[in-house]
């Protein structure tokens, strides 16, 4: 009896470069702005106890494609207290054609934090001004770092604002980040952060919004990462009213439990207003029209980019 393939974490790293990575997302993004990718809507579980606990399930296939992927993300802010990864989960790739299990991904999350930060890269390469002073990251959390490395990285800056709340956890960004060749400041209060740089990636699980509209200087692009489940919110719903153009990963997703449903919910826009960041992508659909414009990405994860990634380590290893 043929046993089940269970590749770790260890191996899943091993057989992906970061270029490959960023070109799989990008494609996954246009596959589903387009309207060929199968992915019903995802499940997301709060648990009650503990409060910081929630489980995302996301699952679908490409169409086409051979196999399709079920992927199980959990986040527990406060593994950290007990010496753990806040972020853990696998993926299952099953067969397209039997509905039979042909491997399992023990990735502990690292797939699901590499896809979000490329995502995020993308959207923030798409909308950037054509000048950017530095880039300001809201938060100083796992996926705080992987953002700020994989934009400098994409966009060639070195420059890095970061405002977090905890001094201790600020200290240690700075750190982690200058150790990596960034050139790294801190902004003692989000406004100011704001007036030092017109590209913003906010990373945290903030319930209220952090981003103001007065404070945020013409010419701004912004990509929101962390409402990723209701009851959460980064930005200010009045920003959607004045930004020019507005990207979102999926709509209806966005509408649910991201930032832009604060927007529309308030009825300061409609979300027609929004367009889909995987035809921005592919030059479908305009991103930023003027230099002042402020411009906002709405990310909140989608099963496209899960299956994309799933996807590449499974042929990598077929191949091999």
């Amino acid at each position: 009896m043929n046993r089940l393939p269970i590749i770790p974490l260890d191996e899943i790293k091993a057989c992906l470069r970061d270029d490959d990575i960023l070109s799989a997302v990008k494609e996954a993004l246009i596959s589903h702005g387009r309207g060929d990718v199968n992915s019903p809507p995802p499940g997301i579980l709060q648990l009650d106890h503990p409060a910081v606990g929630e489980c995302h399930i996301k699952y679908g296939n490409q169409k086409g494609a051979d196999t399709f992927v079920v992927k199980v993300a959990s986040g527990f802010r406060d593994n950290g207290k007990l010496g753990l990864s806040p972020n853990s989960g696998l993926m299952l790739v099953l067969s397209a054609q039997t509905g039979a299990p042909v491997c399992v991904l023990d990735d502990k999350g690292w797939l699901t934090d590499i896809r979000t930060a490329a995502a995020g890269a993308l959207a923030a390469q798409v909308g950037a001004p054509d000048k950017v002073t530095a880039v300001g990251i809201i938060g100083t959390g796992e996926q705080a770092r992987l953002q700020a490395h994989w934009t400098c990285r994409l966009l060639g800056v070195k420059s890095v604002v970061v405002y977090g709340r905890n001094p201790e956890q600020v200290a240690q960004y700075v750190d982690d980040m200058t150790t990596q060749g960034y050139d790294v400041s801190i902004a003692s209060e989000i406004k100011h952060l704001l007036g030092q740089c017109n590209l913003i990636i906010t990373t945290t699980p903030s319930s209220k919004a952090l981003v103001l509209k007065d404070d945020v200087q013409p010419g701004t692009h912004i990509v929101a990462m962390g409402t990723d489940n209701p009851g959460k919110q980064e930005l200010d719903p009045a920003l959607f009213a004045q930004a020019r153009g507005i990207m979102v990963d999926d709509l209806a997703q966005c509408v649910h439990h991201g930032d832009l449903g604060h927007a529309v919910r308030e009825g300061l826009i409609s979300q027609d207003r929004a367009v889909s960041l995987g035809l921005v992508l592919a030059g479908e659909k305009p991103g930023r029209l003027n230099a002042d414009d402020i411009t906002i990405a709405d990310l909140t994860g989608i099963a496209a980019q899960d299956i994309a990634v799933a996807s590449l380590v499974w042929e990598q290893r077929r191949g091999g």
